[in-house]
């Protein structure tokens, strides 16, 4: 199985809405934060051109209009292409600023997330994550706990994506578990694995790259990751 990613900033977000269709600006409109209202502009675009370029479609801002996400009943994206499902699976994050996407064949689980590397609290490494996770970040050397955390708590994000069902499960149900963590790979995909108590388990890619902390993750295995161009 092939997975496509996707980057797209906000300076990429057009400033129209010639791309977004009827329900999409109707939905838009009732937005009243800002900051919610721009980086859900910057999620739909971003999923609108992986979607565009995956399946091969016009990518001109009318055609992109026929692109549409709706929400499913426990809130994971649909696509859906003139109004039909289209043969899609797709997750999509935003950070900072940063929209990133990925996109499978239908019948996948697959999640992805991007998350900022910053400080976390003790409490929030008490109440999210499971005692192994706990003793490995204490383990860790004091100028990579912040980043380790980070990408421990984007993988069970991009798990329980993948599970359709976001947190509304306990993140402590995840056991994440990233391969090469230690090791200077610059901006390059590594390994990472991950089981889900319910008995399913998950297996992907994560990278580093600007304060950002990337993961991807998939069933069945094994899977290969391109960046769509």
């Amino acid at each position: 199985m092939d997975i496509y990613w996707l980057e797209q900033s906000a300076s990429d977000v057009p400033l129209g809405d010639r791309w977004l269709n009827g329900s999409e600006r109707a939905r838009f409109d009732r937005l009243p934060i800002p900051k919610r209202r721009a980086d859900w502009r910057l999620g739909r675009w971003t999923a609108k051109c992986a979607v565009s370029l995956y399946l091969n479609l016009p990518r001109d801002q009318e055609a992109l209009a026929g692109v549409e996400l709706r929400p499913a009943p426990l809130g994971a994206p649909e696509v859906f292409l003139h109004g039909r499902p289209a043969p899609v699976v797709l997750s999509l994050s935003h950070s900072r600023g940063t929209g990133f996407c990925a996109i499978a064949p239908s019948g996948a689980q697959m999640g992805c997330d991007l998350e900022t590397v910053e400080p976390r609290s003790a409490a929030f490494l008490a109440d999210y994550f499971t005692g192994e996770e706990q003793r490995s970040v204490a383990q860790t050397p004091l100028a990579r706990r912040d980043r380790l955390l980070t990408l421990l708590w984007s993988t069970k994000e991009s798990v329980l994506k993948a599970l359709g069902c976001g947190l509304r499960l306990d993140t402590r149900s995840v056991i994440a578990a990233p391969a090469g963590f230690l090791q200077a790979c610059g901006e390059e995909w590594r390994r990472v694995s991950a089981a889900h108590l319910g008995g399913s388990a998950f297996y992907g890619w994560w990278r580093e790259s600007r304060d950002l902390v990337w993961t991807v993750v998939a069933d069945p295995p094994p899977f290969r990751l391109f960046k769509s161009t």
